[in-house]
């Protein structure tokens, strides 16, 4: 592809029909990889509309429609009208990548890049972003997983053989799916394989802090970040998206909480789904297991090396006030996490511009140490055993059902806090950034 010359390379920039194809396929290309990445539509837009204007394509001639599947532009201007589209069928949180997409655009407009050298970069962050390995992420989800039983008052028997379950359970999930099975079957029989190890530890050693095992040893397959983006979608108005979201978050959770019922269907039923895992004390064994959830957690959805510690700390932030609150204050549960996520992402939003990072990189993986889909699955798993459930066990089923969406809700507005209360000082923040560059264009032109 020929290189353009300075005048050639403003032109293109600033004219925005002239190779309109190429940046609407930019759009494209961009749109993807944050909606592949675990993006919400909010920021999909965002980014795909700063990119728009640094090629030159003025807003009100755009038309985006997003769905979880499909990225969908359109141009129209007078009698001219183009549309295009891709689809987005993978679907696997990445941090780093969210991250690299926002940096790119802005390196560019600081830069002053051709559309030739921001398209390229473009295409090449899907090769060029590091991931961590299948091993290291099977670790981290161990971990993550065996820190919620911390978190829950296990002790370190509990935390030890926590590990154990949820790296057979993660690597059973990771086996079938590279035997070509359904995503789906392989969360079933993740869960399955997790479960059943629990359960033996379970029934041979008499420990009581093992049923805390069964709880948490499949944690690591809840979507939480879809599941907040679920909700923050449909909060935002981009009801198609967030209910799409919401529908693959059931059938995850439903598949890991069919996958367990199947473990635990000829053997006597431990009563784990009723074990309190509400605060009652404050202690240290909080702190150590907020951090390793959120820290591990974030290895999972690929966050950057150098950003784990502040994620960890955000988790003990998030998860101390909502504690504290429920503890000390008696506020419910679902009060308490909204309070906890919302003044961990006031906080973090100032951080982030510490640490050179977007804020969504850093808040969103915190919140997860609040486990926004825990009631989720204990609500499924109850309802799986219906019939076996007297009226204490019905009520007990509906309050986890309407406990977890209010929980999950608030985190997903405490999450959404920043911008709710400062979006247009946040916007006109960007917007003056964005001029600033434009500005210093052509001033090098003579040079």
């Amino acid at each position: 592809m020929r290189q353009f010359t300075l005048e050639e390379k403003n032109e293109v920039l600033e004219n925005p029909f002239i190779h309109i194809h190429r940046k609407l396929d930019v759009l494209l290309n961009i749109g993807k990889l944050l909606m592949e990445c675990g993006a919400d539509t909010n920021r999909i837009i965002e980014e795909m509309l700063k990119s728009a204007t640094f090629m030159g394509i003025p807003h009100n001639y755009l038309n985006i429609h997003i769905s979880y599947t499909t990225i969908m532009v359109n141009l129209l201007h007078k009698e001219r009208s183009i549309t295009v589209f891709r689809k987005t069928p993978v679907h696997v949180p990445n941090m780093a990548m969210i991250n690299a997409v926002s940096k790119l655009t802005w390196r560019a407009f600081e830069r002053h890049y051709s559309l030739t050298t921001y398209e390229q970069l473009i295409s090449k962050l899907d090769s060029t972003i590091p991931v961590y390995p299948d091993w290291i992420k099977g670790i981290a989800c161990a971990l993550g997983s065996a820190g919620l039983a911390f978190l829950y008052s296990g002790d370190m028997i509990a935390f030890i053989v926590t590990i154990i379950c949820s790296l057979i359970g993660y690597f059973g999930r990771t086996l079938s799916v590279r035997f070509g099975c359904n995503e789906y079957v392989g969360i079933a029989l993740g869960g399955f394989a997790a479960m059943v190890s629990a359960y033996g530890f379970y029934s041979h050693i008499e420990q009581a802090s093992l049923v805390y095992v069964l709880v948490c040893c499949t944690l690591f397959m809840i979507p939480g970040v879809p599941l907040i983006n679920a909700v923050i979608d449909t909060i935002n108005n981009h009801i198609l998206s967030g209910i799409t979201r919401a529908i693959r978050t059931i059938l995850i959770v439903g598949s890991m909480t069919l996958g367990m019922a199947m473990a635990l269907y000829f053997s006597p039923m431990p009563a784990f789904s009723f074990v309190d895992i509400k605060p009652h004390v404050l202690s240290i064994e909080q702190i150590i297991g907020a951090f390793t959830a959120a820290a591990s957690f974030a290895v999972l959805f690929n966050a950057p090396v150098r950003l784990l510690v502040s994620i960890g700390i955000g988790g003990i932030l998030c998860v101390f006030i909502r504690n504290l609150l429920a503890v000390e204050f008696g506020f419910s549960i679902p009060g308490a996490t909204f309070v906890g996520a919302a003044v961990m992402s006031v906080i973090y939003v100032k951080v982030s511009t510490w640490l050179r990072t977007s804020s969504t990189i850093i808040i969103v993986p915190s919140a997860i140490a609040l486990m926004p889909g825990i009631l989720y699955y204990r609500f499924l798993f109850d309802m799986l055993h219906i019939n076996a459930l007297n009226e204490s066990g019905l009520v007990h089923m509906v309050q986890n059902g309407v406990t977890g969406i209010l929980t999950i809700v608030g985190i997903a507005v405490g999450v959404a806090i920043p911008n709710v209360l400062a979006q247009k000082y946040l916007k006109s923040l960007k917007e003056r950034r964005i001029q600033e560059y434009l500005a210093t264009r052509h001033i090098n032109d003579g040079q």
